[in-house]
């Protein structure tokens, strides 16, 4: 809803929706009933039309939500909700048993992953252990994992008490297990990226990015800092191009709308003359302003500090390039195993010379 919250009360007419043409003439004159009876009137303050429609070709559910709201001051407010998905996502059949067999087996491997860090606690001590990024990290992917599949199995709890297709004629709210299909499926997009970011847990024993983690850690602190100033210098200008815009452009409808544009705008992405047009004097001075500060002072803040982390590290650690990680770790041990083998070899060939001599000189005497 764009305007108020709604919990529930209210009035609910249902509409046939059988597909053929007497259903059809039906529907319509159901519209004209509610029409001509004044069903939405002046106490009307929203009006939502729920349907879902069914892809067998491509097994795709599609639940849909038509809001129009009436705000006090007038006018219509439209807007229109869409979620897809899946029908086995609800219902399991063939391919979804195997999805769910899958899942299940990463659950557990998960759980194994838990235990391990449980074991390593134990040993540490909890305050050691959580006084490390990586512990809390850990812990944070695992209830990202628990929480997303919380939801997952809940939609497959509420999916299991809703009839699948509907009997003709009956309308069936699929909403409640498909919001949480989506909110899985939300949690598991945050969830990929928190873990693809572990892989620098274990790219620290590489040598030579070793030191590129190192850079970013000495950085990490002011950083912090910086964005936090970042932060209170966004947000002012945003309060300043709300107020001075907010009534004339829709880009800056909003705070959060105002807050969108300006980062589109630290993208390369404004529109300078719809700015002027609303405001001859602060409309240039603001732009101005704004790309001075947030290109050139910002940006080059930022800069500074990478490059005094980066001095501080490689004076109190030796870098390690790629060539020499490759010369000094990476050869060896393959080196070491070349001369087994051939060592091995070279045994075997003479063992075979050795009998072929022994037959020779059998077959001599």
């Amino acid at each position: 809803a764009q305007v108020g919250t709604y919990y529930g009360g209210g009035f609910r007419m249902s509409i046939p929706s059988a597909p053929n043409n007497v259903t059809q003439e039906q529907a319509l004159l159901r519209v004209k009933q509610l029409r001509d009876t004044r069903w939405i009137d002046r106490q009307t303050r929203a009006v939502f039309v729920d349907f879902a429609l069914y892809n067998p070709a491509t097994d795709t559910l599609a639940i849909v939500k038509l809001s129009a709201e009436f705000p006090a001051s007038g006018g219509v407010l439209t807007r229109a909700y869409l979620r897809q998905m899946r029908a086995q996502q609800l219902w399991l059949r063939s391919e979804g048993t195997a999805h769910i067999v899958l899942e299940t087996f990463l659950l557990l491997f998960i759980l194994g992953y838990v235990v391990s860090e449980l074991r390593l606690m134990y040993r540490m001590g909890v305050q050691t252990y959580f006084g490390r990024f990586w512990g809390v990290y850990d812990w944070f992917n695992f209830l990202l994992f628990f929480v997303s599949y919380g939801f997952r199995y809940h939609a497959l709890a509420l999916a299991g008490g809703l009839a699948f297709p509907p009997s003709e004629g009956t309308f069936v709210n699929y909403e409640p297990p498909a919001f949480y299909v989506v909110q899985w499926k939300n949690l598991m997009a945050i969830n990929a990226f928190v873990t693809w970011i572990k892989v620098f847990k274990y790219l620290e024993s590489v040598p030579f990015l070793s030191h590129l983690l190192k850079v970013f850690y000495t950085a990490l602190p002011d950083t912090i800092g910086f964005l936090a100033a970042a932060v209170a210098i966004f947000v002012g200008f945003t309060l300043s191009h709300f107020l001075a815009y907010g009534d004339d452009i829709y880009a800056y409808r909003t705070l959060s709308a105002s807050f969108i544009t300006l980062y589109r705008q630290l993208l390369g992405d404004f529109d300078v003359q719809s700015m002027e047009d609303s405001n001859r004097v602060l409309g240039p001075a603001f732009f101005v302003l704004w790309t001075l500060v947030s290109t050139i002072l910002l940006l080059n803040i930022f800069v500074a500090i990478v490059i005094d982390a980066y001095d501080k590290v490689r004076a109190q650690f030796d870098r390690v390039t790629f060539g020499a990680f490759v010369k000094e770790s990476a050869l060896p041990p393959l080196q070491e195993a070349l001369k087994k083998i051939q060592k091995l070899t070279g045994d075997e060939d003479d063992e075979e010379d050795e009998e072929e001599d022994t037959n020779a000189k059998k077959i001599l005497a």
